[in-house]
């Protein structure tokens, strides 16, 4: 069985996962206080920062979750390609297991 996802990139797949969940709370803080604010003149520079936050780290967790699958699909894309060459000693030696494995 191919694992698509290799042991090495789990870490790096749960840290996108997880900058995306926090910035999608970043910006559910932040169009809340754009709306706690809306009659105001302007709008506060902490809620634009936390705004811009927000959607810097909304594009890097998808950039990255979208990188992680691109490289899992291609491992799993090379490891289905992969053949397995044996030596005509090896076939044949496969062949003798075979044969005692009937008997």
């Amino acid at each position: 069985m191919i694992e698509s996802v290799g042991k090495a990139y789990k870490p790096w797949l749960i840290a996108s996962i997880a900058l995306l969940v926090l910035s999608f709370i970043l910006l559910a803080i932040d169009v809340t206080a754009v709306f706690l604010n809306f009659g105001g003149q302007t709008t506060p520079l902490w809620v634009i920062v936390l705004g811009v936050f927000a959607v810097l780290g909304v594009g890097l967790g998808f950039a990255g979750f979208f990188l992680l699958m691109a490289a899992a699909g291609w491992k799993a894309f090379r490891e289905g390609r992969r053949v397995q060459v044996l030596t005509p000693d090896r076939h044949q030696d496969g062949d003798e297991q075979g044969d005692q494995k009937q008997s």
